[in-house]
């Protein structure tokens, strides 16, 4: 009897309210397909934000270098703005060179006055025939800038752009010092892989070289070369060193 009692303490009848409840066999079936469906569905719709996701990721891609691309032809227009100011007057030094490398390209040869051609320019430079400047289109060089820093040193800068968005373009940069006094000095950059490029689209490239103490930067100018992997020249054109 004692046991009993215990085992009554341990196994307590439930004496509450009990419910019962009648479903047809069409929805029970139906219930459980929508169960059984639910991983199909699941795996459908994680496929789908997949597919979401990677399409966003595209368009911001293509957000982002159109931003570029804007930014780059505002740039452009506000040099060429600013190009056009500088070609109005007469009295401006460097004219005739803007005025030789337009003749070099497509447009047709300008006679430039004799009083305003500067007698010091390197036989290397543009309006010699030992100069070519050069530009295939395969790549889209722009915002060069060549800048002195430090005592005896140099900061190139550009803006590289791949014009076919299909093909990865591959290459190397060379800039080639030319002092006031005549030297040609190729530029060694730190480091050296700095030169060295590869773009889907749009890269700012930005070297730093240190040609040494006893060479004077003062009135001087850079050769700027692109090549690609197979050293084809694609790109060669000249500019100053701002001090």
């Amino acid at each position: 009897m004692r046991y009993r009692e215990q085992l009554g303490i341990i196994l307590m009848r439930d004496k509450g309210p009990r419910h019962s409840y009648h479903m047809r066999m069409s929805h029970f079936i139906a219930l459980l397909v929508f169960f059984a469906s639910m991983p199909a569905l699941c795996a459908i719709l994680a496929w789908q934000c997949a597919e979401l996701w990677d399409q966003n990721k595209v368009l911001r891609a293509n957000v982002g270098r159109f931003e570029a691309d804007a930014q780059l032809a505002q740039a452009r227009a506000e040099r060429l703005a600013y190009l056009e100011e500088l070609l109005n007057q007469a009295s401006v030094p460097a004219r005739d060179i803007i005025l030789r490398r337009l003749a070099s390209g497509n447009a047709p040869p300008q006679e430039v006055a004799p009083e305003t051609a500067e007698p010091n320019l390197h036989e290397e430079g543009p309006g010699h025939e030992e100069f070519t400047v050069l530009d295939n289109g395969r790549v889209k060089i722009s915002n060069v800038q060549v800048k002195r820093v430090g005592s005896n040193g140099l900061r190139i800068g550009l803006d590289l752009r791949n014009p076919d968005n299909e093909k990865m373009l591959a290459g190397e940069i060379s800039v080639t010092l030319l002092t006031a006094d005549g030297q040609k000095i190729p530029l060694i950059f730190d480091p050296l892989e700095s030169g060295s490029f590869r773009i889907n689209r749009f890269k700012r490239a930005t070297m730093i070289s240190h040609p040494g103490r006893n060479i004077s930067l003062g009135n001087s100018q850079v050769i700027v070369e692109v090549k690609d992997a197979e050293d084809t020249p694609l790109y060669r054109n000249v500019y100053a060193v701002q001090q």
